[in-house]
């Protein structure tokens, strides 16, 4: 009798969400309302990956409206030590409800390095919701498991704009964090998370709004 190991297997998953709040980089991008995530995730063994995610709102009076689409794509490497690197692309598109005037969006270049409980990436994005405008942001991660099926995170990130469109005076540096709590329930994901940034950054349509928020949601694996 002989035995041979299987051959890896590439991994499709597919998830559905709900959030008190679309929070980005310590900003909501949909004026603080309720939104519903659609998420389809491709892994290969070779390391490359992708990632689709639409997102809808919910307008006064409880209307469901579409809110974004994002992919994202990318190449990831395990290296012998345990240190793992991470290259790839993103791309968002957000709808008019998001700004109130027309839709805008946002690409971004990254890479990353992970290993055990920390993570970091910095981005590069030569259009940032705004023609001309370059920025990079770095951001370092945590996360722990202090009991079975729960899990605590940290975040925290650094926005600096690089090249602005005319010289706008407007863009600052900006910093964000966020700390969270996961439950895990089977397929079921219970989240919390306090989230703070700066009040009145010029890089995001819309409104000013409060620089801090508490977000709660759930999110289901399909």
């Amino acid at each position: 009798m002989s035995c041979s190991a299987a051959p890896a297997t590439a991994e499709v998953g597919a998830t559905v969400s709900i959030f008190s709040d679309d929070r980005f980089r310590g900003y909501s991008l949909s004026d603080s309302r309720a939104v519903a995530i659609l998420d389809f995730a491709y892994d290969a063994p070779s390391g490359l990956y992708g990632d689709a995610s639409a997102t809808g709102v919910l307008e006064q009076g409880g209307k469901p409206e579409p809110l974004s689409i994002q992919l994202t794509g990318g190449y990831a490497k395990r290296l012998k030590s345990g240190t793992t690197l991470d290259f790839g692309a993103t791309h968002s598109r957000y709808v008019h409800y998001s700004s109130g005037e027309g839709g805008t969006s946002y690409t971004e270049l990254y890479a990353g390095v992970s290993r055990g409980a920390i993570s970091s990436r910095i981005f590069l994005s030569p259009h940032y919701f705004a023609p001309g405008l370059w920025t990079a942001y770095g951001e370092l991660n945590g996360r722990v498991s202090p009991a079975p099926d729960w899990g605590l995170d940290a975040h925290a990130g650094l926005l600096v704009p690089l090249r602005t469109p005319g010289g706008a005076e407007r863009y600052r540096a900006g910093f964000d964090w966020s700390i969270g709590a996961t439950r895990e329930l089977g397929r079921l994901s219970l989240r919390a998370a306090w989230s703070e940034g700066v009040r009145g950054r010029g890089y995001y349509p819309g409104r000013v709004q409060s620089s801090h928020a508490f977000v709660v949601g759930a999110t289901l694996a399909l």
